[in-house]
């Protein structure tokens, strides 16, 4: 394991760790070189995705679909977090659990593959995401576009969507779920009605829409503002959730390199992303 200051133009320093040849948050490098020797129940559910995708409130909605009940007396993600708690502590959550986690597929539990559990794999448009990443950590945002390329915690952005798409691809045996955080945020209806099918829970329609109310984006943020990240007197779990919030800081040069860079590196993928809500 070594440490990486990436400096940014500002001075500001961001320091990642390396491990195995990845890069990750200075978490505890014991629990994350354990994540893929995890054991896991036959009930869980694993989910998946890039830091800022959404993790949180899709891990919100999955927790009250698998449990039946809306309610706030039980525990948050962070305590399923399986790249920052020892598996001691998930070992002492009742089931049905969703562990979450942000490292690359083949660092998953081995267990989920011969277990052949449920996994959730939320994505986000990139742009947003970015947005999303600045406002977690702050610097200055024209330093994050490079970095965010080339790779932040966790690596690149890029990487880890085309191994997942991939992935999906190529192993139809696994129960993989793909989630897109703007088709979520579009129809919540649709959305939570299609993880409840996945799951095997078949919620009913009004408990459906209880979900889409209680974990409604600003709900979440009122609900969780006291016990969650504050930095600078803002919560870095829940800022806005909003789908195209990037035209508020891209500049018009800066899209364009941006848009530059996307064709580029997914020249080959059939992944499509909705950057506004409006297009089709």
């Amino acid at each position: 394991m070594s440490v990486v200051n990436i400096p940014d133009a500002a001075g500001k320093i961001l320091t990642v760790q390396e491990i195995d040849g990845r890069l990750y948050p200075r978490f505890d490098p014991g629990v994350l070189r354990n994540v893929p020797s995890l054991k896991l129940r036959d009930d869980d559910v694993i989910l998946c995705g890039f830091p800022k995708s959404g993790t949180h409130w899709l891990f919100e909605i999955g927790r009250s679909l698998l449990h039946g009940k809306l309610g706030t007396d039980v525990k948050p993600k962070e305590s399923l977090f399986v790249d920052m708690v020892p598996e001691s502590e998930l070992n002492k959550v009742d089931s049905p659990r969703i562990l979450n986690t942000h490292v690359r597929f083949d660092r998953l539990p081995s267990d989920v593959k011969t277990k052949n559990l449920k996994i959730l794999y939320v994505r986000r448009n990139p742009k947003d995401l970015v947005v999303s990443y600045y406002n977690h950590t702050h610097g200055e945002f024209k330093d994050y576009l490079p970095l965010f390329s080339n790779g932040l915690a966790y690596g690149s952005w890029f990487e880890y969507v085309l191994e997942w798409e991939k992935i999906i691809a190529n192993n139809q045996e696994l129960s993989i779920l793909d989630v897109a955080y703007e088709n979520l945020k579009e129809d919540p209806i649709q959305e939570i009605r299609r993880l409840s099918d996945f799951l095997g829970v078949q919620r009913n329609k009004d408990f459906i829409e209880e979900i889409s109310d209680f974990c409604n984006f600003s709900t979440m943020k009122g609900r969780f503002k006291d016990k969650m990240g504050i930095k600078d007197g803002h919560n870095i779990f829940y800022r806005k959730g909003e789908v195209g919030d990037w035209k508020n800081w891209f500049t018009v040069a800066q899209n364009e390199w941006f848009d530059q860079l996307y064709r580029e590196k997914m020249a080959d993928s059939k992944l499509k992303f909705k950057f506004t809500l409006n297009e089709d």
